[in-house]
């Protein structure tokens, strides 16, 4: 199961956020974050969330994704995106990031971010590389945007993980997204 929230940068109409989730199996999440605010970053994320979605495309691996992202971002904005590929029979999430979005693995005892390489998808793209972490029966993968503060704890959301994706993805937004940035947070549970 999985879940997201968006809020627009105050004043804004329209958030330069978007996420996007895949139920076939593996369970598949990808966050985007628009460069800048309003109307083009919107256009940059939603076109990144409609690629992810291409129902003609057999889902691939995390970095294929993000590649396949990339190119359709030439000539946008271009964005920070993320996708995380859950697989509880392996115990590992496989994760590819380009940009600043914030990734962990949230479990009862740990939180262990994932990483993500520098750059811009459509924009200026480094050599997009896949991360293997371990994925426990109890966690859960948190991906946000830069407008949600990285310093949230695994002890601010400890106690919401046997709770619903949607009710963990609103506590971190309400609690560490700020209001001079458009903000993003997409929470995923491969487990019951």
């Amino acid at each position: 199961t999985a879940a997201g929230i968006t809020r627009p940068l105050g004043g804004e109409d329209v958030c330069g956020d978007a996420y996007a989730v895949r139920g076939d199996r593996p369970l598949s999440l990808m966050l985007c974050d628009g460069s800048g605010h309003g109307p083009l970053a919107a256009s940059a994320s939603k076109e990144a969330a409609r690629t992810f979605r291409d129902p003609t495309q057999p889902g691939s691996p995390p970095e294929a994704v993000v590649a396949r992202i990339d190119r359709v971002l030439n000539g946008t904005r271009g964005g920070a995106v993320a996708v995380a590929e859950l697989d509880p029979a392996a115990g590992l999430v496989r994760f590819a990031g380009v940009g600043n979005v914030g990734a962990a693995v949230v479990s009862s005892t740990d939180k262990r971010g994932m990483v993500s390489i520098a750059g811009v998808a459509g924009y200026r793209t480094p050599r997009i590389r896949a991360f293997s972490y371990p994925l426990s029966a109890d966690a859960v993968v948190i991906l946000h945007s830069d407008g949600v503060s990285a310093r949230w704890t695994r002890a601010d959301v400890g106690g919401l993980l046997g709770r619903s994706p949607t009710l963990i993805a609103a506590t971190l937004l309400r609690d560490f997204g700020g209001r001079r940035d458009d903000a993003c947070v997409l929470v995923g549970r491969a487990g019951p």
